[in-house]
Formats: structure tokens, C-alpha cells, sequence
């Protein structure tokens, strides 16, 4: 029973992308008329940190799936980034983000091995920035939701599709501009952490019904204005 409400939780997200995405857009460029001070756009550097996943047999719409493991590679990427501190200390980013995502199952399953990946997150977030800085630092936290697509690079015998999964974003950090550094110029220091299910490619045989966190320390350059 706990398997098949899982799978139901999971489909159910599955389906949600777009409410989340248009809900969290509406709140974003609701803050558009605001944008002229306090705004940054920023390019980072971060590697990914997946947890596993795993799963004992389960059966769904009368059908059994035997237990299987789930893991992930370790992997660079980069993001792109927009932020606009429209009060204080509150204000809102929108992210792009690039990274390799190889996934490895193993198990009693049809098909086992590898499917190469790339992820393609997406989020927009709250931000909570300190007023002042603190001896050229600046801490801030964030959270959010959006988006990871994981698009097929290749695979071994396992017939994986493209797939969308909706996550939620948490992090914190601190911009800090060393004494040489022109006024507009901040580097940027933070960690983000993504929360969503484990990608199954569309295949109920490789869903673990386990959600997983992806850990991403960041490094990068932020151009105010």
C-alpha cells in the first residue's frame, strides 16, 4: 500500500511542473516594475552530489517489480543566474543550470546498466539577503522550486525517455568583494540543494518511489548594477 502511494504522490508531481513553474513565474515578474536597483546576473561553477536511491519489490496495477538500486554519478556543470533584491533584504532568481547526470540500476530488473544523461535544472527562488555586509561579506539564503530535465545522451540496453522532474530548492551563501575588485564585481560563494524524486525515465520497472537530494557547492563571479 505504501508503494502504490508513492507511486501515486510521484505521478501526481509528475504532472505538476507547469503549475509550479507558472505559479513561481507569477511571482517573479510581479516584481518587474521594482527592477532598477540591486540586481545581479551570475555565472557559476558547482559539482553535483546525488544520494541513492533503492526499492524492495513492489507491485503496482497488478504487476510486480523486483527490488532495484538507483545511483548517480558525481558531475560538474555550470549556472546562469538572475537576482533582483526588490526591499531590504527580500527579492527573487531565476536559474539555469547544466550538468552531466549518469544514472546506474542494478537489481533483479529486465534490464540493468547505465543511462547517460544531462540534467537541465531550472528554478526560480525566494532570496533573503542581509542589508549590510560584514567585512566585504554578504550572507543570503534562498528557497524555491522548479525544474530538472534529463535528456538522453545514450544508454546500454535499457530504453530510457526524456523526463521532467519537478524539485524543490534550499541554499545559503555569501557574496564577497576583495579590496581590488571593482564595485560592481562580487564573488559568490554558496550551497544549493535539490529535492525531487529519483529519475526513472518514464520506466516503472526502474522507479525506486524514493525521493533523493542533490547536494551542489557553487562557486562564482556576480556582476551588480
Amino acid at each position: 500500500m505504501h508503494d502504490n502511494m508513492s507511486m501515486v504522490l510521484r505521478h501526481l508531481l509528475r504532472q505538476a511542473h507547469w503549475s509550479i513553474l507558472v505559479f513561481a513565474a507569477g511571482f517573479f515578474f510581479a516584481a518587474c516594475p521594482s527592477f532598477a536597483q540591486k540586481s545581479d546576473v551570475n555565472v557559476n561553477l558547482y559539482e553535483t552530489f546525488p544520494s541513492s536511491a533503492s526499492s524492495g519489490s513492489t507491485t503496482l496495477v497488478g504487476q510486480t517489480f523486483p527490488a532495484r538500486q538507483q545511483t548517480a554519478d558525481q558531475s560538474l556543470g555550470f549556472r546562469m543566474g538572475a537576482r533582483h533584491i526588490f526591499s531590504p533584504i527580500f527579492g527573487l532568481e531565476a536559474n539555469f543550470g547544466y550538468n552531466r547526470a549518469t544514472q546506474h540500476f542494478t537489481g533483479s530488473i529486465p534490464q540493468t546498466g547505465p543511462v547517460y544523461s544531462h540534467g537541465k535544472p531550472f528554478t526560480i527562488d525566494y532570496v533573503v539577503t542581509a542589508p549590510h555586509n560584514f567585512f566585504h561579506v554578504q550572507p543570503f539564503a534562498l528557497l524555491g522550486a522548479g525544474l530538472i530535465s534529463y535528456n538522453i545522451s545514450s544508454t546500454s540496453n535499457i530504453p530510457a525517455r526524456a523526463e521532467k522532474i519537478p524539485v524543490f530548492e534550499y541554499g545559503f551563501g555569501a557574496d564577497y568583494q576583495p579590496g581590488k575588485f571593482p564595485p560592481y564585481l562580487f564573488l559568490r560563494f554558496q550551497y544549493r540543494g535539490l529535492v525531487g524524486h529519483a529519475p526513472d525515465y518514464l520506466l516503472p520497472y526502474l522507479s525506486t518511489t524514493n525521493f533523493i537530494n542533490i547536494a551542489e557547492p557553487q562557486v562564482g563571479l556576480a556582476f551588480k548594477f
